[in-house]
């Protein structure tokens, strides 16, 4: 160890971690919901909600964005690290579209997520958020007379 540098130490522990992690995610999978749940609490660290809840918004929110979840295994791994606090370090090694895709995830899901839910118009961080479900028309132009 006396010829490793500090940095060669780091990495060499940060790459055993990484691994135990992949190797634990490549094992359990994930639900949508956890990286939902993993996800705004990146965010929203004072975030409670009930698990009912979460799993509407959830299931509205995939429905409305289907092709904006990211793929099992990107989904997987970054619940786990997120989970472990290590999304900041596991991030930047990322390929670009991998990169690219948990971003557009992210930024929808917390759109989406102040859009659906009462998060902004709570009393209090210890008041859950609650789910009210999708608007009928988000069209602020939409013009309802008949013709």
């Amino acid at each position: 160890m006396r010829g490793l540098s500090r940095r060669a130490v780091l990495g060499l522990a940060g790459g055993g971690i990484a691994s135990a992690a992949l190797a634990y995610a490549a094992v359990r999978s994930f639900s949508d919901e956890d990286l939902v749940r993993a996800s705004l609490r990146k965010y929203l660290d004072d975030l409670t909600i009930s698990d009912d809840h979460l799993r509407a918004f959830t299931l509205e929110f995939k429905k409305r964005n289907p092709w904006d979840f990211p793929t099992e295994k990107l989904a997987d791994a970054t619940t786990l690290f997120e989970g472990l606090l290590l999304g900041g370090v596991a991030r930047p090694l990322l390929p670009d579209d991998g990169a690219m895709r948990l971003e557009r995830f992210e930024r929808l899901l917390l759109g989406e997520f102040h859009l659906l839910t009462d998060y902004a118009w709570r009393s209090g961080a210890d008041e859950p958020v609650r789910f009210f479900g999708s608007p009928h028309c988000v069209n602020p132009f939409a013009n309802f007379e008949t013709a």
